[in-house]
């Protein structure tokens, strides 16, 4: 067996079956191309692949579905977990157009470089069943993909893109990841404006600056005598970490790079998961007040409690991809701020009508 071509997408960029608008390029072999004639009268192929850098040590023969508990424990193949003997990933895509040797597709789930073993046309005469059955957990997870995915479609077609995070800079994100800890967001740009006036938003220079005057400047944000400490941990980790190299220490493996900034005072699982998403643009989700209170409401409380419970949430039952997690999250606070208060106006929710907790609200 060899590959008759490769992916081409972003680099390191991942993307989920069936996730809306993101398109990578199936390259074939130059040699195969007339092989491809005709093939742009279907709509939509299926294309086999080999998903070369998942692991196959330590192969586990019986799985939790997703690696949630929840879910019964199956044999490997009843899965469609990348760890197994044989790693080959099969998708069906939406193909857009062809271009000579390459096609140009939506919804493709792999890596950037993976190698294409073969394609396929989808025929759904052929290829669909119409009384196919699936356990009831394949349902369980694909009802709550579906919720989530339409939450975040209303979300968007209400608010618009956020573009988050307000910053110059992934240094700046990362100031402002720190003081925004129990403060307005309007009290933490005049913090940092005061910073960025003093040209203060580099590693070294905080870590020159005095504590006290440090802590002056940044006085609009509230607790300031804190928050300048912690910005001074922070300076003074990111100098032993990487000589204040960002792109170096955002090259670091996600979990491992979680587990070094949840070691920095001041750091908790908010501020740490905001720089992983928003400043080394690594998929991790982010939870907070607000998200926890718009998923209860919505009838959506994991099942688990915690930090960890509502971030599996999203991330075991949504397409690991930063640009939507940035902008999902961004949504839920916009909603929160504006409408789903602690007195929520319920009137004026673009998610109401989905929404359990209507009933008794306050406007």
């Amino acid at each position: 067996m060899k590959a008759i071509g490769v992916v081409r997408s972003r680099p390191g960029g991942l993307v989920q079956p069936g996730q809306s608008g993101a398109v990578a390029e199936v390259v074939i072999d130059r040699s195969l191309a007339v092989a491809l004639d005709g093939l742009d009268d279907f709509s939509h192929i299926i294309v086999v692949y080999w998903m070369h850098q998942a692991a196959p040590d330590g192969l586990s023969l019986k799985v939790h579905p997703h690696g949630r508990r929840e879910y019964p424990l199956v044999g490997l193949f009843a899965t469609r977990s990348p760890y197994r003997p044989n790693p080959v990933g099969v998708v069906m895509v939406r193909l857009i157009e062809r271009r000579k040797n390459i096609l140009v597709v939506e919804g493709l789930d792999a890596l950037n470089g993976t190698p294409v073993i073969d394609i396929k046309p989808y025929i759904p005469q052929g290829d669909s069943v119409a009384d196919a059955a699936v356990p009831p957990w394949i349902g369980e997870y694909y009802r709550v993909n579906r919720k989530l995915r339409e939450i975040y479609r209303r979300l968007v077609d209400c608010y618009g893109p956020q573009h988050w995070w307000p910053a110059d800079g992934p240094f700046e994100m990362m100031v402002g990841a720190i003081l925004t800890q129990s403060a307005a967001w309007r009290n933490v740009e005049k913090a940092i404006a005061n910073l960025r006036a003093g040209r203060l938003l580099l590693p070294q220079a905080l870590r020159r600056l005095p504590t006290a005057e440090l802590a002056g400047l940044i006085r609009p944000c509230g607790y300031y005598n804190a928050k300048a400490l912690k910005l001074k941990y922070l300076a003074q980790w990111l100098g032993e970490a990487c000589g204040d190299d960002l792109e170096k220490l955002f090259a670091v493996d996600t979990a491992a790079l979680r587990r070094e900034l949840l070691s920095v005072h001041g750091v908790g699982e908010e501020t740490a998961d905001s720089i992983l998403l928003y400043a080394a643009k690594k998929p991790v989700f982010v939870i907070d007040a607000y998200t926890r209170r718009i998923i209860d409401r919505l009838g959506m409380t994991p099942r688990a409690k915690g930090y960890a419970a509502y971030q599996s949430f999203f991330m075991d039952n949504l397409p690991a991809d930063c640009g939507m997690f940035q902008e999902y999250h961004a949504l839920l606070v916009r909603l929160a701020k504006e409408v789903c208060r602690r007195r929520p106006l319920c009137r004026s929710c673009c998610l109401g009508d989905i929404c359990p907790s209507r009933t008794g609200c306050w406007a």
